[in-house]
């Protein structure tokens, strides 16, 4: 061995030797921190402590993390319910999970050139909700919890929207939605007779009943996600059906499947679904139905029978109740001015509250807001909003436009809707330049579902603040965001061979 090659070998030697001894020394450290974080004994320092851990190999394989962050997301209701309540906190490490998917997600948006427009919006809204924050600046923790609960599924949604995904991802990620719709069933089931009997059962009626949640989380000591559920297994339902429709869905599978995911809502007092259901079918079958009303007219009394069904069992065998007295009730805690369970405010008041305290006189919280999180209020709650501690039990935050209006104002509002439109609007642009018979049926699915997530914006405050609801609009925009993607760059990204016969999930 010469002495240049002595020297090249040597320096090899001391490389590898440094970088062991780095390597070493940061799993020394990593162990050394994790052990201190395990000793206090709080989830979500564990959690943030093993995502900055974990966070560097899972930036290296975002098919896995979407595959965690769709399947503990949607289920973390059941697995809190099942864990017990020292396990909480596990939704921050889905939304840290999340979050992970941003800086690629981001930097491939900056990058190619067909994103669409309602991904772009969504972008700009989480800038401007900062910016308003920073103006409107209270305290760290609110903003951190505000940033949390706001944008904890965004990076599900720019992940599918911009990474290089395949059609086989993302067929297999829409079967995981579709054993996640199915298992809401056997959940469902054990809620209805397991734990509805222990709020006071059939006799104390939707109070009793509001448990049913399926996988979304069931909370005996106060309100479920029982809406949440019943949205998502409408969705699916939907895109099932235009599936079906389009000959990509034999029969049997079909109607087995739509069966088990429609059990659910009749198990339940989720009075939504009578609004939800038809306005489903109606746009579904809306384009169909205009060019042939009478070949279809059939098809929408079986949809209008269908929902006559559950409403009765709403009213009548759940409530022990009538539709006189049941509407009265409706109308009088969500249009006059009695509270919402044991809030001052209903749906229709927290918007009149909002503006009775803002107006020229205060244009920047007017226009802007007071920053995200500061409208959040819960009992006991240590990092509740400064605004919605302002106004305990009025529950400001009943809403997500009211939360908005609070939180980053009129412009927050215009903002939100306006991807929510622009979503509508490219689905509707991909459904007439597409002949593929796939993109078409599910381009119609999600304008149902898109007309959902905007009922739900005057219904609750799930899509500011519920991880597994804000997953399912995330995932469902982000699969627009794919499809209208691979549209514009006329590739077929769904196409399976024999795609007649296909029985591909929704």
């Amino acid at each position: 061995m010469n002495i240049n090659q002595f020297e090249s070998y040597s320096g090899r030697s001391s490389h590898q030797t440094s970088l062991w001894a780095s390597i070493g020394a940061l799993m020394l450290i990593a162990a050394l921190f994790l052990g201190l974080l395990a000793t206090t004994a709080d989830f979500v320092m564990i959690g943030i402590g093993l995502g900055l851990v974990c966070g560097a190999f899972l930036l290296a394989a975002p098919r896995l993390v979407v595959w965690l962050v769709i399947a503990l997301s949607l289920s973390t209701g059941a697995l809190i319910s099942i864990a017990g309540p020292e396990y909480i906190k596990l939704p921050w490490a889905i939304a840290l999970l999340s979050f992970l998917l941003w800086p690629m997600a981001l930097l491939n948006m900056l990058q190619q050139k067909h994103t669409p427009l309602f991904v772009w919006l969504a972008l700009m809204f989480v800038l401007i909700s900062m910016g308003v924050t920073a103006i409107e600046w209270y305290s760290v923790s609110e903003f951190a919890a505000g940033f949390k609960r706001y944008f904890q599924a965004y990076g599900l949604l720019f992940a599918l929207a911009a990474l290089p995904f395949v059609g086989e991802d993302v067929r297999r990620w829409q079967k995981l939605v579709l054993i996640v719709a199915l298992l809401q069933l056997p959940f469902a089931l054990y809620e209805f007779f397991m734990l509805v009997p222990l709020r006071g059962g059939l006799a104390a009626g939707s109070q009793a009943l509001d448990v049913v949640a399926g996988t979304f989380g069931a909370n005996l000591n106060g309100g479920s996600a029982n809406a949440e559920m019943a949205a998502f297994l409408l969705i699916v339902v939907a895109f099932l059906t235009m599936r079906w429709r389009a000959g990509l869905f034999r029969t049997m599978p079909f109607f087995l499947c739509t069966v088990i995911c429609l059990i659910p809502l009749g198990l339940g007092e989720t009075k939504i679904v009578v609004l939800l259901l038809p306005m489903v079918a109606f746009i579904l079958l809306r384009k169909d139905f205009f060019k042939s009303p009478l070949r279809y007219l059939p098809v929408i009394l079986v949809f209008a029978a269908l929902t006559a069904l559950l409403a009765y069992i709403y009213v009548v065998v759940m409530m022990n109740s009538t539709f006189t007295h049941v509407l009265n009730d409706t109308l009088r805690y969500n249009l006059e001015h009695v509270g919402y369970g044991d809030a001052l405010l209903n749906r229709s008041t927290v918007l009149s509250f909002w503006w009775d305290r803002h107006g020229w006189y205060d244009p920047l919280s007017f226009l802007f807001g007071h920053g995200i999180g500061s409208s959040f209020w819960a009992p006991n709650n240590p990092i509740a909003g400064h605004v919605g501690m302002h106004f305990p039990r009025y529950s400001i935050d009943l809403t997500t436009v009211s939360t908005l209006l609070w939180d980053t104002g009129l412009v927050g509002v215009a903002m939100y809707f306006s991807i929510f439109i622009a979503a509508w609007i490219a689905a509707n642009r991909l459904w007439r330049r597409t002949q593929d018979v796939r993109v078409r049926a599910d381009a119609l699915a999600i304008q149902a579902a898109i007309a959902v997530f905007v009922v739900f914006l005057f219904y609750s405050s799930s899509t500011v603040n519920l991880l597994p609801f804000q997953i399912l609009i995330a995932a469902v925009l982000g699969y627009l965001g794919f499809l209208y993607k691979h549209a514009a760059n006329d590739i077929n990204p769904v196409r399976a061979p024999h795609a007649s016969h296909s029985h591909y999930s929704a």
